[in-house]
């Protein structure tokens, strides 16, 4: 029976969902971890999660220009507002810090990063706190310039800011390859620059996500097919780009993330492997490949999933 059900929350989280920021974690027992490591593509010790984007990249967003990466992270260049009217009027100071500590330390860095300013596309970002899930099993969800998150999610972290919601609402606007592949280096750089390494914020090298979950992962997909062997090869893109993270340093994630700007620009299509996982956002993978293999030799060696 356990079987059946997880693909099927495999594919509900995959179409409709995403998991929210790692520090909003609770460790599963560990014959839990074990049954659900060969399957997962999302993190399998999250369980909170928020809207992707489209399969193509969205169209809404009306940014255009190529990002242009500065060496420092500038000041915010739109404001931020949140609106705290549904939790007690006690927590308002709270709300107040967060949007703050969001707005001038969190979304500098990830400009500054990923080189994408958000005015481009929005006039504003707007926050909505809410007592409980936004949507039935999701903690969090990024709709562009409005992002909505459980107050369990937000004011009460030990660390209260969002990046990863952020994070999304970032590449919908520069229309940059999603579904969390990059969410593992741009977390770990922002968490490391705000001088956050607590274990279910920045994920450390020897974590069991990147080290018995990924082995798990790439045993498994040499047998997999369908829909199963799909979601391996999204959840090994997602670990090896962490991984990668590790060996290449953060220095590369600029050059990274900019090559998988919709439209991409590579030197070769996409094999049949890669469209048959990626679909549309195919061609979005095979330019993260070429600028990892052109730009720094870098090979994720995958063959079963087309990497």
């Amino acid at each position: 029976m356990k079987n059946k059900i997880i693909p099927i929350l495999i594919i509900i989280l995959l179409t409709s969902a995403c998991n929210l920021p790692r520090q909003e974690t609770t460790p599963l027992p560990a014959e839990s971890i074990q049954q659900t490591a060969a399957t997962l593509p999302i993190q399998p010790i999250q369980q909170t999660a928020s809207a992707l984007p489209t399969f193509p990249p969205s169209a809404t967003a009306t940014w255009t220009e190529t990002p242009t990466p500065t060496p420092t992270a500038l000041p915010a260049d739109l404001p931020f507002s949140i609106d705290c009217s549904a939790l007690p009027a006690s927590r308002q100071a709270d709300c107040d810090a967060f949007i703050k500590t969001t707005q001038d330390q969190v979304y500098p860095i990830l400009r500054q990063v990923t080189g994408v300013s958000l005015s481009k596309c929005y006039s504003g970002m707007h926050y909505i706190l809410l007592p409980t899930d936004p949507a039935p099993g999701a903690g969090g969800e990024s709709g562009g310039d409005t992002i909505s998150l459980n107050e369990k999610y937000s004011i009460d972290l030990i660390h209260p800011y969002d990046v990863h919601e952020l994070l999304h609402s970032i590449s919908s606007c520069a229309r940059a390859l999603d579904t969390h592949v990059f969410h593992g280096m741009i977390l770990n750089y922002t968490y490391d620059r705000l001088g956050v390494h607590d274990a279910g914020f920045f994920t450390d090298r020897s974590a069991q996500d990147l080290t018995i979950i990924l082995d798990h992962q790439l045993n498994q997909v040499k047998t997999a097919s369908g829909q199963d062997w799909k979601n391996l090869c999204i959840g090994i893109l997602m670990r090896k780009t962490t991984v990668a993270y590790f060996d290449l340093g953060g220095q590369v994630i600029q050059t990274l993330y900019r090559s998988t700007l919709y439209p991409p620009k590579t030197s070769a299509a996409p094999n049949p492997k890669l469209v048959s996982v990626w679909a549309e956002q195919a061609g979005q993978v095979q330019a993260l490949l070429e600028s990892l293999q052109q730009n720094y030799q870098y090979q994720l060696d995958v063959p079963e999933c087309g990497y």
